[in-house]
């Protein structure tokens, strides 16, 4: 009897100590870990690189945040560590975080930690990147250090630039001319204009008789950091007047980049290109001939110049007074 009692004891014992053992509470410590799921790369956003003069020139800026949990009662001295791999790629890497912070007792505080690179036409699409923030609570013998771990993705960059480089041409009525366009692609990642056959990315202002015709080269791949030349061809109407013609490139590439580019051409009629020989021979017909003009000077020449009316009247005054002397003498 005493041992079926014992053994029950012992099964009672055996039940209720794991059950007591559950529900002791943990000790008070602190944690950091993100906001946000960080599971996944984030890209980077891109902006206006600050060291660098070239307009097209786009640096990569992103901010996490991040947060420590402090259970203890007291307040807690944080040490804070960036490292990342991103320095091998970019020309200039900025890290912008605190060194140390301060978390009360039992409390949650949130921090920040930007990232901001240089270049991001330089490095090709889709690059991943990752970085690391270590933790470690400022005492003096050495602690346990929490680590947290984020990767960055590098965006695509578009930005192209047309320029048509045959400048000043002249195009005579019922002609054609080759123009040329140079495509450069300032961008990470193969880029080339959007064209359709339906879509004509060329206007004109004041040439109505003006026509454009489309190469397939403005449609070719242009290689990150390379310029390629392609060609469109104008053509005007015999009947086209001489006139100016403003041609406008304005097109978008396949990664979203807007191109433009504009050309003033000048066009003259076929009328005006002949009016210089007309009117020489005009005036052939108009000048008159040596023998016309020894005529006019030998008929002149007949024919004494007249007397004024003013030598006229003086002479009679002068006459009269003569004649009234000769009397009273």
């Amino acid at each position: 009897m005493k041992n079926k009692i014992f053994l029950i004891v012992l099964m009672l014992i055996g039940v209720f100590i794991p059950a007591s053992s559950a529900q002791v509470p943990e000790a008070p410590n602190w944690t950091i870990d993100w906001v946000e799921d960080l599971s996944s790369a984030t890209l980077l956003d891109a902006i206006d690189d600050k060291n660098s003069s070239d307009w097209w020139d786009k640096g990569g800026i992103i901010t996490f945040e991040f947060y420590i949990e402090n259970t203890r009662p007291t307040e807690l001295n944080i040490v804070l560590q960036f490292e990342a791999d991103h320095e091998g790629e970019f020309n200039w890497v900025e890290v912008d975080l605190d060194e140390s912070v301060k978390v009360a007792g039992a409390s949650n505080k949130t921090f920040e930690v930007t990232l901001e690179v240089g270049s991001l036409n330089d490095v090709d699409e889709g690059i991943i990147h990752g970085f690391s923030i270590i933790a470690e609570e400022d005492l003096q013998l050495p602690t346990n250090p929490q680590i947290i771990e984020a990767d960055t993705k590098v965006p695509r960059i578009a930005i192209m630039m047309a320029d048509i480089i045959d400048k000043d041409i002249p195009l005579l009525a019922g002609t054609e001319t080759e123009i040329k366009v140079e495509l450069t692609n300032f961008g990470n990642k193969n880029d080339k204009l959007k064209l359709t056959e339906t879509e004509n990315p060329f206007t004109i202002d004041g040439c109505p008789q003006l026509s454009i015709q489309v190469d397939d080269s403005l449609s070719q791949a242009v290689l990150p950091g390379s310029s390629a030349e392609g060609m469109f061809v104008a053509k005007a109407s015999s009947s086209h007047p001489t006139t100016e013609c403003i041609i406008t490139l304005k097109s978008i590439s396949d990664g979203g980049a807007s191109v433009s580019d504009s050309l003033s051409l000048e066009v003259s009629s076929s009328s005006s290109s002949n009016g210089g020989s007309s009117s020489s021979s005009g005036n052939n017909d108009t000048t008159p001939s040596d023998d016309d003009s020894s005529n006019d000077d030998g008929l002149n020449g007949n024919f004494l110049p007249s007397i004024s009316a003013w030598l006229t009247i003086f002479i009679i005054g002068w006459v009269a007074i003569i004649r009234r002397d000769d009397i009273l003498a």
